[in-house]
């Protein structure tokens, strides 16, 4: 990124087509009936005023007034050009572009209206009244041309321009943001614009934020802990002020600091607090920690390897431990695991190898990995104390804190004389607490910040309806417009109140027991299906829905524990689904003796079920989509020795929309009837069990494409070093920079040679 943005970005004006950024502004001017060369125009220019005339040809005045006048805002005049260029049709193109002073966007080109600089103030004293024009205020003549533009040149140094470091994120952005030292950031502006001072470059999980012509040593640079959207990456030139460490010299100076800020978008599987945002590379940051030249040649002429041919297997295993050893030390953890991993397919039943593999997954935090070796080193060699050590880690690593105890108590048992082991037994004790206490507070907090809004929203709702019907009966009734406008506001102030009852209620439901009922119901309840409080019941809520993030796709087999909405409709009913199929529970009154009693009915887009000469329902509502009343699944029966009643009822989907979809997570209703509360997405998991064959195969086989594609390049890159990892990327992005014609490219061990040999 080396351009910021702005609206307006483009347009035209007078017949003048422009084009800006917040730095720039180009203009260009099409004059068809005028033979012109660039010689025959004297352009003059000022910070804030164009004038154009052809020499010597009064007769283009009115041709060449479209590009006169009082500009919009004030411009650099050294860092401004023109050109004329000619076209193939023959008619001739004005070129000049514009280098702002101020960072930001013009409304328009021109000038409406008197301008500042043009108001004249009444001379009050002798120096007042004899007028001071300033240089830059004079129109001075501006020879055509593009200006020679400095290839990246320095400007300014990171140490001295940047003077802090913010950043932040929600579960959608992750923002930074670079406080910039006033003095030398108007120092660094008399050089150039402020726009072309900074440089971004991003990439799916890397990030460089640098200043232009010093970019070895950037003011950012590091890996992100998730995916981002690259081309959704926004960088802003703000106002802001100075973070808690500077606050007392904003307090004494009463300004804000210029900020640099970066917006990154999380991708869709990112979304969620990241618990560290960019893991920064301090080598790269310490200008003192850059590599001596004789050091670079070393790297980039390596000595030729040895001629491994006749080696045996032992052999070239130890020549690969030695090399993981040595990573190792030097907390190059990757590297140390893949040549661990190239001496395992040597010696493949070496313990030590799989105990020293696993220590470099645990360092990488990669428990699952972790804990498979750790189990191996444990089958290979059990009575060896150390693969235990490695066992508890990796468990303690997954909190499975009670394995984790078990695993570091029998390596005690089988080396008591260690101290070492009730140190570890003591530490994870320690952290299992801290997290149990950590994960009650978190959902303590999730629970009353659900109520709150789910509370907000539904009485915003409420009101508004009650409102509008109390108002509609009142006028009918033949009240005045005043009258009914007091009727409304009493009738939402009842409709407030019962839905605040209504979440005290709920508010206790979240409390009780899994086997407690309430005398009457709250709003809805997330359960299992025999009615126990599930454990999504506690999860984060937007607007009143339920929002778990990811929808989970099960194709296999169907969910282990699908979630159930108990609502009352207005009698008491739980309900779930699948992509293709809904499922209901209706508690029946006790009077229902059997099926003969029970009547339903069932539309597209109704459903109401009732007792027979009974004109209350029982459950009674409007489908927020459609069902399919004659579908293959469709039945209805009470399930036996339950009481009160139960009648379990099973719905097909509309097969059109089933079939038409383009994403299968869709077919999940965000409620069943459609003036319930709406749920959010990944509250349900997508049940495809349930699918028409055809479209289950197709997805099973466009998922084992996909599977079998990710695991292939994820074995290719787990035999590579992190210098081969690297090397590759390089010249991968170059390749992209090529294709796409950009002047850049990413250092590589290949350009490293290239150059060394032109030397």
């Amino acid at each position: 990124m080396r351009d910021f943005a702005c609206l307006p970005s483009s347009g035209t004006t007078r017949g003048v087509d422009y084009f800006q950024s917040m730095g720039r502004i180009t203009l260009k001017y099409v004059l068809r009936e005028a033979s012109l060369c660039a010689a025959d125009l004297c352009v003059e220019l000022s910070s804030w005023e164009l004038k154009v005339k052809a020499v010597g040809r009064q007769d283009l005045d009115s041709l060449l007034a479209p590009i006169n006048g009082t500009l919009y805002g004030d411009v650099r005049r050294d860092l401004s050009w023109w050109t004329l260029d000619k076209q193939e049709d023959g008619s001739n193109v004005f070129t000049l572009e514009l280098a702002k002073r101020d960072h930001k966007a013009w409304n328009a080109v021109w000038k409406l209206g008197l301008s500042h600089h043009r108001k004249s103030h009444f001379g009050w004293t002798p120096t007042a009244r004899t007028p001071v024009k300033k240089a830059e205020d004079m129109l001075v003549k501006v020879k055509p041309g593009r200006l020679p533009r400095k290839q990246e040149a320095f400007v300014a140094r990171r140490e001295d321009l940047c003077c802090s470091l913010e950043d932040g994120q929600d579960d959608k952005t992750a923002v930074f943001r670079i406080h910039l030292d006033k003095a030398a950031l108007e120092k660094a502006c008399e050089v150039t614009c402020l726009a072309d001072l900074f440089g971004v470059d991003v990439m799916e999980q890397y990030l460089k934020v640098f200043i232009r012509g010093d970019d070895k040593s950037p003011i950012l640079m590091g890996k992100l802990f998730d995916k981002i959207i690259p081309d959704k990456t926004r960088w802003d030139i703000i106002k802001a002020a100075a973070p808690a460490e500077a606050e007392e010299q904003v307090k004494k100076s009463g300004q804000y600091n210029t900020c640099l800020q970066v917006t990154l978008t999380k991708a869709k599987p990112s979304k969620k607090h990241w618990p560290q945002m960019l893991e920064e590379n301090e080598l790269v940051l310490q200008r003192e920690a850059a590599p001596q030249i004789q050091d670079l040649h070393s790297k980039a002429l390596r000595a030729a390897s040895p001629d491994r041919s006749g080696w045996s297997p032992e052999e070239l295993a130890r020549d690969f431990k030695n090399k993981a050893d040595g990573c190792f030390r030097s907390s190059s953890w990757r590297d140390a695991a893949v040549y661990y991993t190239r001496a395992l397919n040597q010696t493949p039943d070496e313990e030590k190898l799989f105990s020293n593999r696993s220590a470099c997954y645990v360092k990488l935090k990669k428990f699952d990995k972790a804990l498979r070796d750790a189990k191996t080193c444990v089958s290979l060699k059990p009575e060896w104390p150390k693969a235990y050590f490695r066992l508890g880690q990796a468990h303690r690593g997954l909190k499975q804190w009670e394995e984790a105890i078990d695993a570091f108590r029998e390596g005690r048992f089988r080396e008591p004389s260690n101290q070492e082991w009730a140190r570890e037994i003591e530490k994870t004790e320690e952290q299992q607490a801290k997290w149990d206490a950590q994960a009650a507070e978190q959902r303590k907090l999730k629970r009353e910040a659900d109520m709150v809004t789910e509370l907000n929203e539904a009485t915003v709702v409420a009101e508004r309806e009650a409102m509008v019907a109390v108002a509609e009966q009142a006028l009918q009734a033949g009240k005045s417009r005043k009258e009914a406008g007091e009727l409304a506001l009493k009738g939402a102030e009842l409709a407030k109140q019962r839905v605040h009852d209504m979440a005290a209620q709920k508010k206790k439901a979240m409390m009780v027991e899994d086997d407690q009922e309430l005398d009457s119901a709250a709003p809805y309840r997330i359960v299992c299906e025999d009615g126990s409080l599930h454990s999504k019941s506690f999860a984060h809520t937007d607007k009143g829905m339920y929002f778990m993030g990811m929808t989970f796709m099960n194709f296999k087999s169907g969910p282990v524990n699908q979630p159930w909405i108990e609502i009352r409709h207005p009698g008491k009913l739980r309900w779930s689904q699948g992509c293709a199929v809904l499922r209901l529970k209706v508690t029946l009154p006790e009077t229902i003796k059997g099926a003969q009693d029970v009547d339903v009915e069932l539309t597209a887009s109704s459903l109401r079920i009732g007792t027979v000469g009974d004109t209350d329902p029982i459950i009674d509502g409007t489908f927020e989509r459609k069902v399919d009343p004659n579908g293959e699944n469709y039945s209805w029966f009470l399930i036996p020795e339950e009481i009160p009643p139960v009648m379990e009822l099973t719905l097909d989907k509309d097969a059109a929309e089933v079939y038409q979809t383009f994403s299968y997570g869709t077919l999940l209703w965000p409620r069943l009837f459609n003036d319930d509360i709406p749920l959010g997405e990944g509250l349900f998991e997508a049940d495809l069990t349930d699918m028409p064959p055809n479209l289950l195969q197709k997805f099973q086989e466009e998922q084992e494409r996909s599977d079998q594609r990710s695991r292939e390049e994820r074995q290719r890159r787990q035999m590579m070093t992190e210098e081969e990892v690297a090397e590759e990327t390089a010249r991968m992005w170059n390749d992209e920079f090529a294709r796409h014609g950009i002047p850049h490219r990413v250092d590589s061990t290949e350009d490293r040679r290239l150059e060394n040999f032109q030397k």
